[in-house]
């Protein structure tokens, strides 16, 4: 890489804006859309776990593709075409059974896409590394438009709609990804990739574990945010907003990051990531009713996403080997988005019923037994 302009920041910069976009629909508006067409509560949750689940078989299959073709963005472009082949069986039938199916069917291809489109972005920058966040940022602010967009427009529309404007969000993903080669300089060497097994030390180990817990803890946020807020009273124009809002967060701690990391280095932004967690729950469940304490609370998403995903993309690149590139990314979706988003599905689908209480109190514990883990398990550097 010779300069700034030799990679195509804007291309790379509207795929995430794209990819993070449909999570800006999906997150906020997709649990509303299920509860309109009668599904209950633990059904939602299911589904939702679902959509987590995915990310446990489908990233580690297409890392190890990735690893082995020259072509990495063709592994990101068939993975785009096949996730709107299989979304587009919303349309045909709305009940339980078959939703499962087909939110299995997309999410297997959409979850496989991002690990392998980092892999090929970090290559692009090359030695600018440190600049990842500020093309990342464009992610976030994907979220940010479709969650305050999208507020705004379902407090008069249906959100009926919803998966139309998930279908049209899956096409763009697809026209960008065949905008989109592979970096110019090939990457692939003629030497075989390192074993996976390279992977299996304490450090990444440690790693691996905190950040599964961590996203474990996010469940009952991710599952029901939506319906709490609704509850609480607030309009889906609020709800947009507040989901906005961490988003807003977390773009501003991205494009700031390149300056924050190089001072704190990987483990300690690691553990504040950890820490935000352990606190944020438990505020979120005793004043989610006053809307100035539940605007921190928002806030603090840059803290329990924005720098957990800054250390580990950095944590990622300093510790993994580059024949493993791929798997490494993967391993991560895999377990720590895959498993853990999952299991916090699952969790707070069981435990929501009961009281939402319940369900924050085990994610505020959760983080802190993470908090501990990184301590005891990975590098302090």
């Amino acid at each position: 890489m010779t300069g700034a302009l030799s990679f195509p920041h804007a291309r790379l910069s509207g795929f995430y804006l794209i990819y993070f976009a449909i999570l800006g629909v999906l997150l906020p508006f997709w649990p509303l859309y299920l509860a309109d067409i009668g599904l209950s509560i633990t059904e939602i949750g299911t589904l939702m776990a679902v959509l987590m689940m995915t990310r446990i078989v489908s990233p580690l299959v297409w890392g190890r593709i990735g690893d082995r073709i020259s072509q990495r963005m063709r592994v990101v472009q068939w993975g785009s075409f096949a996730a709107v082949v299989c979304f587009a069986g919303v349309f045909i039938r709305s009940d339980y059974q078959w939703l499962l199916w087909v939110v299995a069917g997309y999410s297997f291809f959409w979850n496989a896409v991002l690990p392998q489109f980092e892999v090929v972005t970090l290559r692009y920058l090359g030695q600018q590394h440190h600049r990842y966040s500020q093309v990342r940022a464009w992610g976030s602010v994907g979220f940010i438009g479709a969650a305050i967009g999208l507020g705004w427009y379902f407090d008069f529309a249906p959100v009926s709609q919803v998966p139309y404007i998930l279908f049209a969000c899956f096409l763009a993903l697809l026209f960008l990804s065949l905008s989109i080669s592979g970096p110019l300089v090939s990457q692939v060497s003629t030497n075989p990739s390192p074993p996976i097994r390279g992977l299996l030390n304490k450090n990444f180990v440690g790693f691996i574990i905190a950040g599964l817990l961590l996203q474990l803890a996010h469940g009952p946020y991710y599952t029901y945010f939506s319906l709490f807020v609704e509850d609480a009273g607030y309009s889906k124009r609020a709800t947009g907003m507040y989901w906005a809002l961490g988003a807003i967060s977390e773009t501003v701690l991205f494009l700031v990051m390149h300056k924050i990391l190089p001072k704190t280095g990987t483990y300690r932004l690691f553990q504040f990531a950890l820490l935000c967690s352990v606190a944020r729950w438990m505020l979120l469940d005793s004043w989610v009713m006053d809307p100035w304490a539940l605007f921190f609370i928002q806030v603090m998403h840059a803290g329990t996403f924005g720098a957990f995903h800054a250390a580990s993309i950095d944590f990622l690149r300093r510790y993994v080997p580059e024949g493993l590139s791929g798997q490494g990314q993967a391993l991560y979706s895999m377990f720590c988005y895959g498993v853990g988003g999952a299991a916090g599905s699952f969790v707070s689908a069981w435990l929501w019923p009961i009281s939402p209480t319940y369900a924050f109190g085990v994610a505020s514990a959760v983080s802190l037994v993470a908090m501990m883990v990184a301590h005891r398990m990975m590098k302090k550097s």
